[in-house]
């Protein structure tokens, strides 16, 4: 199979009508399509083993159960992880909740404040303490849980489970997109 000849990429969109055929841009468009739907299916497979495979770990191990009644909790090193999670928590919900609702997108306030462009220039730090609590909520439950998986499992078993929570995001619907 020959590869086709090169062709410059263009640097705006005015420039691509004029770099490019009508035939191409169809066969492009076509395959882009094709290729977008198949990456979405392999997204959501993807995402969907994620989802199944923390759900497994999680019953065959009872971790949710195990963390609220079993005596070999370290209780400290759980609440201070809980105090970060909730701290995590309610910050994005002011990101994602109350900054829209402060500043609306109209003529005025021109950047939508549900975007990370708007967090940047309005509350620049709120995304370095998200970052600094999950990562020290995370330290501390894996502390906290120590005791009963030990140390090689228990953070294999809070990493599924975490990336299982974080891929089943991408199964809640998107309005007004």
């Amino acid at each position: 199979m020959v590869a086709p000849p090169y062709r410059r990429v263009p640097q705006n969109e005015g420039n691509a009508a004029r770099s490019s055929s009508s035939s191409s841009s169809q066969q492009t468009s076509s395959s882009s399509s094709s290729s977008s739907r198949s990456e979405r299916i392999s997204i959501k497979l993807h995402a969907l083993l994620w989802v199944i495979g923390a759900y497994a770990l999680a019953s065959y191990t009872q971790l949710f159960h195990t963390i609220i009644t079993d005596e070999r909790i370290l209780r400290p090193s759980l609440y201070i992880s809980l105090f970060a999670f909730t701290l995590n928590g309610m910050l994005m919900l002011y990101l994602t909740i109350y900054l829209p609702y402060k500043f609306p997108t109209d003529e005025y306030y021109t950047t939508n404040a549900g975007l990370p462009q708007f967090w940047n220039a309005y509350c620049p730090s709120v995304t370095p303490i998200i970052t600094a609590s999950s990562v020290i909520g995370s330290f501390f439950l894996c502390r906290a849980c120590f005791p009963i998986w030990g140390f090689f499992f228990t953070p294999l078993l809070l990493s599924v489970v975490g990336l299982g929570i974080f891929f089943s995001l991408h199964f809640i619907p998107v309005f007004g997109v």
